[in-house]
């Protein structure tokens, strides 16, 4: 039992025993208890209405002086009062501290409600976007109006990032993600991405010119190489073998300059494929009679044999047939370079509830799991051996995503390491013509 019932039930106790002898002597107990009780009632009265007055006063100072019950609830709410302050202030200098690490940003920060109204931003966001005090409260859709912005804040999904012009600089590229938090708030970053936007084009650029600089003096070499290899008979002995390894290694510099001058393009190509139906299944047969004659090239006389092919009759893909040839064969021509004489390769194209796929499988060496994520980056070999061997130039994976992503598509790759590798491609059904 706390402490200030224990002195309020003896407080009435004694209170009580008192009334009762002096009600007894002055010969008046009913009246002497009744005068006593309400007085005491008053007495509590007055306490309750001084307790009310601080409550009143915001609990500024220190709580009325009280015994009893009403001490300890006084004193309770006294330390309640103070527990509430303590969080207030904690929740301000949480506040101060949060508005000083955004103010430090570089990067634009807002907060929206969930009707996509603003209601904070930090001061590298009226830089970005050009924001006033008198946006408060308006939409953001009325501020950034590009149609790409409006779906993509307007969406139930901020998964994937935003790329846009600024509003306020042309010359500027900005990046919008965004996430939900609270009941429905928003949290919407703005970052200026315009360096890395130069700096990728540059290198775009310099991978282009470099790549169209230097197939001319490839041509040239080529040429002469291949007029010196006719005439091996008039040159000196032991010619033979140095012309070889210079043409096969004036070869991979062409193949790696052709693959280079086609990743660039893929990568700066903003247009879309021609949205021609394109025939996979005469496509796929080109490409199997095509990895029939590499085989042979090679020395691989059996693949002629296990290089099968399952096509599907009326799957149609909407792109541009050259794109689709690149991505296709540098899967079916990597089969062939990267697997002992003898591996199984198969072609198929099937559909599926949700998209057209194309699969191109093996059962060859197999790649190590932890090398799947990396496979798709430009010049990532599992085994850098590989270059001399097989004259891989390291970018057909990339072109094959490039081309895939161009064409709405994705990669899917599994393998197992001794037992073979598949690589699956799914593409968007082509939408019927109304």
């Amino acid at each position: 039992m706390h402490r200030g019932l224990q002195t309020e039930i003896q407080r009435i106790s004694l209170l009580t025993l008192f009334l009762l002898i002096f009600g007894f002597l002055n010969g008046h107990l009913l009246l002497t208890l009744l005068i006593g009780g309400g007085l005491y009632m008053l007495w509590t009265f007055s306490h309750i209405a001084k307790l009310y007055d601080w409550l009143d006063q915001g609990c500024a100072g220190l709580p009325p002086e009280a015994s009893g019950v009403w001490g300890d609830m006084t004193d309770y709410l006294y330390r309640m009062q103070q527990r509430n302050d303590r969080a207030k202030q904690s929740r301000r200098n949480l506040s101060e501290r949060v508005r000083n690490i955004t103010s430090a940003l570089a990067d634009g920060v807002l907060t929206l409600s969930p009707d996509r109204v603003l209601e904070w931003w930090n001061p590298a966001s009226i830089k970005l976007l050009g924001l006033k005090k008198s946006d408060r409260g308006q939409s953001i859709i009325n501020l950034v109006r590009d149609p790409r912005f409006v779906a993509f804040i307007q969406s139930d999904s901020f998964s994937t990032p935003l790329e846009l012009t600024s509003p306020e600089d042309p010359t500027k590229t900005l990046l919008f993600s965004a996430a939900e938090f609270g009941e429905g708030d928003i949290i919407l970053v703005v970052q200026d991405i315009t360096r890395l936007r130069n700096l990728e084009q540059m290198r775009q650029d310099f991978v282009a010119n470099i790549s169209h600089e230097l197939r001319t003096p490839l041509t040239v070499l080529s040429g002469y190489t291949e007029t010196l290899i006719d005439s091996a008979d008039d040159l000196p002995k032991g010619w033979e073998k140095a012309l070889d390894q210079m043409q096969q290694q004036t070869d991979r510099m062409s193949a790696l300059a052709n693959d280079l001058v086609m990743l660039s393009q893929l990568e700066s190509t903003r247009t879309p494929p021609p949205s021609t139906p394109v025939d996979t299944t005469s496509l796929l047969q080109q490409i199997a009679e095509d990895a029939k004659v590499i085989a042979k090239e090679n020395n691989d006389t059996e693949n002629n044999d296990i290089i099968t092919i399952d096509c599907s009759d009326d799957i149609m893909i909407n792109g541009d047939t050259k794109e689709l040839y690149s991505a296709f064969s540098n899967l079916v021509f990597n089969a062939i370079k990267h697997n002992p004489p003898g591996t199984e390769i198969q072609i198929k194209s099937y559909t599926d509830k949700k998209a057209n796929v194309i699969e191109i499988s093996d059962n060859g060496n197999g790649i190590d799991p932890k090398h799947i994520p990396r496979l798709t980056e430009r010049f990532y070999r599992v085994d850098h051996s590989r270059a001399t061997t097989t004259g891989g130039t390291g970018l057909g994976l990339a072109i094959v995503k490039h081309v895939l992503m161009r064409h709405g598509g994705s990669l899917k790759i599994f393998s197992t390491l001794s037992k073979g590798s598949t690589f699956i491609c799914h593409f968007p059904k082509p939408k019927p013509k109304t």
